[in-house]
């Protein structure tokens, strides 16, 4: 054997060769029923879940856990209502319940969910949980096979993984802070205060003013009326 093959050999077999590859760890999902969680529903959530373990997928290590999200009934008191109860509250459109569906996915510690509803048949969704968001396409359960679910799941659950390991997005610019603004400006912002303060009385005092001015002219300008009227009162001359 060369001395160069020999080297190369060694090398590859060495820790540091192998420290260097990076750990392939499989994307996370958990499936979810949307809607009333009736038996089939509930069966088929579950089905497609042991689908995905057996295509390298992880999913939640809590079996009560996995099973408030198909809708189960709890048995015990497990610490989930709160979970059941986001649950219950998912409607018909799953567009319209997004955040719960991201709380949902931060609960179970998934990178995606897998959400299960029917509407005529049983379809299938994918829930990207990072980005709070559904990924395009539909699956039909009845008219898909096994190995169309496992990819049509697992391109999405990669890339819902990927999107974790994003810089998150730069902050927003802050506005520059105006320092020694000029005294003009200060006396206006007084002015404004000051005219906002006193505006209701001065126009209170308009008003009674023009008011008393109206009286006066109106009883300068009014005639005599006719002879005065006497008032008798009985006993009196």
């Amino acid at each position: 054997m060369p001395w160069i093959t020999l080297v190369a050999v060694l090398l590859a077999s060495s820790p540091v060769a192998a420290e260097s590859e990076p750990e392939l760890v499989p994307p996370k999902i958990a499936v979810v029923v949307a809607g009333d969680p009736d038996e089939t529903l509930r069966n088929t959530a579950a089905f497609i879940e042991e689908e995905a373990v057996l295509a390298g997928m992880e999913t939640p290590t809590d079996p009560a856990l996995r099973a408030a999200m198909r809708g189960e009934p709890a048995r015990e008191e497990d610490g989930l209502e709160r979970l059941r109860a986001i649950r219950r509250s998912l409607g018909l459109d799953p567009r319209k319940d997004q955040a719960s569906y991201r709380r949902m996915g931060l609960i179970a510690g998934a990178d995606a969910l897998v959400v299960v509803r029917r509407q005529g048949s049983i379809l299938v969704e994918v829930f990207d949980v990072a980005a709070a968001q559904f990924y395009e396409g539909v699956l039909e359960f009845d008219t898909s096979d096994a190995d169309s679910r496992t990819a049509f799941i697992t391109s999405r659950a990669e890339q819902a993984q990927l999107r974790w390991s994003q810089p998150p997005p730069p902050p927003a610019a802050a506005k520059g802070l105006e320092i020694n603004a000029p005294e003009q400006r200060e006396d206006e912002s007084r002015a404004k205060k000051r005219w906002k303060k006193a505006w209701p009385y001065v126009v209170v005092g308009a008003l009674l003013a023009g008011g008393v001015t109206y009286l006066i002219i109106d009883r300068r300008r009014a005639p005599e009326t006719g002879i005065p009227l006497l008032r008798f009162r009985p006993g009196e001359q």
